[in-house]
């Protein structure tokens, strides 16, 4: 019997590593249940006002690719539209990420038990920003980039083929642009790699991806032509670049020091095939050569805002390749997993993260379950915990918003918080329910202060302080000037203008 059990758990090891990984993870997905004024809460605003019918782009200043935000209406539509549901979502995306690293070393001789140790060892602690909070559109194209990637590991080399690599790569590139022109990137220089003696194969196969990308994504694109959106997808994704990296290119330098796992292994590879003279043909080299052209061209993602998130996406490859590095290691050295020392700490260690997982979702449960929470299913922020503070303006906000509405007088949110209110009176103000620069298309900051000053009968809320700083102080300085100063009101500075 125990040897029964011993074959099914073995024949069956991803699907038992990936429960494990989750019983130690998914609670964290859920933890930060504080509404605040995030990535993961702009995300959720654009996806649930496509849900109540708002376009993407004719209606509503989406700066990336648009798959994403269909997939999850798609899943709103059966399940309810809510930040539960896009918060399960989210920690799914992240488990089916972990479930295809296991895949892709278990391909690299890495075994099963070791892949979901070095996850949790590695990957969880350092890159759990992916998955609370973040930007989530970047986590399912990374999902997608690391697909393209495992298909590549075959049984017994790494084989480019143009019609699997130009779907991945379309769909890299639906789910966000940059990181999908990246994975090209990454994809063209491993295929020019591995057929370096075989230049034409080489082209042949570069031409076959780009080709089939191409198809892809001219396909939907003729969708948003047809819906009357195409013009507003390429002003907002493509012609505001300038804008926002102009205006909001930013170095942490604190994050920047994760930038040394790639220059590290970059340095360590070049001393290890000097030293010991490794061959080319070596199988360990090729697989180095593999995952180090992904990893530097997952580099540049964390342009032009390096904060944490966006230089912990692009480390991503880095951390496989750190992985597989560290296995071979290992194999040489000695078989340090089966020492009985490090393996009870090892244990120790999953059975903590599955306790603060538990107690994590507890937590969760026990706010959202609770009979005294306000909020209904249906409600959009359902799955979150409202301030007081913030419920108090939310009430005299939309009892304002409503009132002046009636007497046919306009009134807009000029904040970062706008969604924080849109949501819940389920209105939309295009450019105004996000004022980011970048986020206008090209020219847009010139664009709203024109509008701006041609605004009448307009009340405009304003906060002096941008906690996120990309606000347009310009913008601010203008509703200063044009607009008459109301005083004080629920938080923020009121404006009107006759």
């Amino acid at each position: 019997m125990k040897e029964k059990i011993k074959e099914h758990i073995s024949k069956h090891s991803i699907i038992y590593g990936a429960i494990l990984i989750f019983f130690c993870i998914a609670g964290y997905g859920m933890a930060d249940i504080n509404l605040t004024l995030s990535d993961e809460m702009f995300n959720f605003a654009n996806i649930f006002k496509l849900y109540n019918g708002v376009e993407l782009y004719s209606e509503n200043n989406i700066i990336v690719t648009p798959l994403y935000f269909y997939l999850v209406n798609f899943i709103f539509k059966l399940f309810g539209a809510n930040m539960l549901v896009f918060k399960i979502i989210n920690v799914i995306i992240f488990e089916i990420i972990m479930v295809i690293i296991i895949k892709m070393l278990k391909k690299l001789g890495v075994s099963v038990v070791r892949s979901v140790v070095y996850i949790l060892l590695l990957i969880f602690p350092f890159l759990r920003d992916l998955f609370v909070c973040g930007t989530n559109y970047n986590t399912l194209a990374m999902l997608f980039w690391l697909l393209g990637m495992n298909f590549i590991i075959k049984k017994d080399k790494l084989e480019v083929k143009a019609l699997e690599q130009g779907i991945i790569s379309a769909l890299v590139f639906a789910t966000k642009q940059n990181i999908g022109i990246y994975y090209l990137l990454g994809i063209t220089l491993f295929t020019l790699y591995n057929h370096k003696k075989e230049l034409k194969i080489a082209i042949k196969k570069i031409l076959g991806i780009y080709t089939v990308f191409a198809i892809i994504t001219a396909g939907w694109c003729l969708i948003l032509a047809l819906n009357g959106q195409f013009k507003d997808f390429i002003n907002y994704c493509f012609l505001g670049i300038g804008e926002f990296s102009k205006n909001n290119t930013s170095m942490l330098w604190g994050e920047m020091l994760y930038y040394i796992i790639p220059i590290s292994i970059i340095i360590g590879v070049i001393i290890w095939v000097k030293k010991y003279k490794i061959s080319k043909d070596n199988k360990i080299y090729k697989t180095i050569i593999f995952l180090g052209c992904f990893m530097i061209a997952a580099l540049p993602i964390g342009y032009p805002i390096f904060n944490s998130y966006h230089v912990k996406l692009s480390i991503v490859p880095s951390v496989i390749l750190l992985i597989y590095l560290g296995n071979c290691i290992m194999n040489l050295i000695s078989d340090l997993l089966k020492h009985k020392a490090i393996f009870i700490v090892i244990v120790i260690y999953i059975a903590i993260l599955i306790i603060l997982n538990f107690v994590q979702l507890g937590l969760f449960m026990g706010t959202i379950f609770n009979s005294n929470y306000e909020l209904e299913h249906n409600d959009g922020f359902y799955g979150t915990r409202l301030a007081e503070g913030y419920k108090n303006a939310l009430g005299e906000i939309s009892t304002f918003i409503k009132e002046k509405e009636a007497e046919g007088k306009d009134v807009i949110i000029f904040s970062g918080e706008a969604n924080l209110y849109e949501v819940p009176l389920g209105r939309h103000k295009k450019d105004y329910d996000l004022p980011y620069l970048g986020n206008w298309g090209y020219k847009g900051e010139e664009r709203i202060i024109n509008e701006i000053k041609n605004f009448k009968k307009t009340y405009v809320i304003m906060r002096e302080e941008d906690y996120i700083g990309q606000e347009s102080e310009r913008v601010k300085d203008v509703i200063k000037e044009e607009y008459e100063s109301m005083g004080d009101f629920a938080g923020y500075k009121l404006y009107y203008k006759e």
